[in-house]
């Protein structure tokens, strides 16, 4: 009988979303995000404003001075999902 060792990513993914507004001594609001779906119905209903500045970043998990581990992050959305598949991660997958 043969044994073998199988690896099962079970990374899991927090998407995060920094926004606040141009010029301002504001601190920035964060979001956090489950999966891509919740992130995209929530551009969807609060589209982008043009006075407001944003970043978003995948982040894989916390180090040991608990800062995220980013694997992608960009000012602009479509620059973040293009990315997300040059990391080579499924998008669908993002979870």
């Amino acid at each position: 009988m043969s044994t073998r060792n199988i690896h099962v990513n079970t990374a899991s993914y927090t998407l995060l979303v920094v926004g606040k507004k141009k010029n301002t001594g504001e601190e920035w609001d964060v979001l956090e995000f489950s999966s891509l779906t919740e992130l995209k119905k929530y551009r969807k209903s609060h589209p982008e404003k043009m006075a407001f500045s944003y970043s978003y970043a995948l982040s894989q998990g916390v180090d040991t001075q608990f800062r995220h581990i980013n694997i992608a992050e960009a000012d602009h959305f479509k620059q973040f999902l293009r990315q997300i598949k040059r990391a080579g991660l499924d998008i669908r997958a993002i979870c």
